[in-house]
């Protein structure tokens, strides 16, 4: 995408929201306005805070388990912008905002993003390494699978390495 599109993107974005925001104010007046801003964006800042510690909860019991954590990982990058969107003044991004740190509809669009992507880690073995790449390939409610489940379309790069301080 050129900066261009980017620019134009941002700016048309920015325009909507001043709209919606003087369309709502002329309905119900500026301080009702402000004041629901600020509360969207102080409730925002309570969700993202309990959300995300559940969600980095959950990441380290999976870790703990020695499984993937892909859907924890989403999720936090959902909050993440959830967040950043809720801070940012306007009602557009506080629906996007709100949508991306509810539990029920973040889980949804994680599955969703999850189901589309691929998921590649990166773990280090006892002066090694280990390259896996996760892909969504079946119907069952596991967010990916491991090569070790499938070997279909799944690649494994096991290496050493060597640390050689000059």
């Amino acid at each position: 995408m050129s900066f261009g599109r980017i620019f134009f993107f941002i700016f048309g974005f920015a325009l909507l929201e001043v709209l919606v925001l003087a369309k709502v104010a002329g309905l119900v007046g500026w301080p009702i306005t402000i004041v629901a801003t600020v509360a969207t964006a102080m409730l925002g800042s309570y969700l993202f805070r309990s959300q995300g510690l559940d969600t980095w909860v959950r990441l380290n019991q999976k870790m703990q388990q020695g499984d993937m954590p892909g859907q924890e990982m989403v999720e936090g990058i959902m909050l993440l912008l959830g967040g950043a969107l809720l801070i940012t003044p306007g009602f557009i991004t506080d629906a996007v905002g709100f949508a991306l740190l509810l539990p029920t509809s973040r889980r949804l669009m994680a599955r969703k993003v999850i189901e589309k992507g691929t998921l590649q880690t990166f773990s280090s073995v006892q002066g090694g390494f280990s390259y896996t790449r996760y892909t969504r390939t079946g119907g069952d409610s596991s967010p990916f699978q491991h090569p070790s489940d499938h070997h279909d379309g799944h690649v494994t790069i096991d290496g050493e390495s060597r640390r050689e301080d000059r």
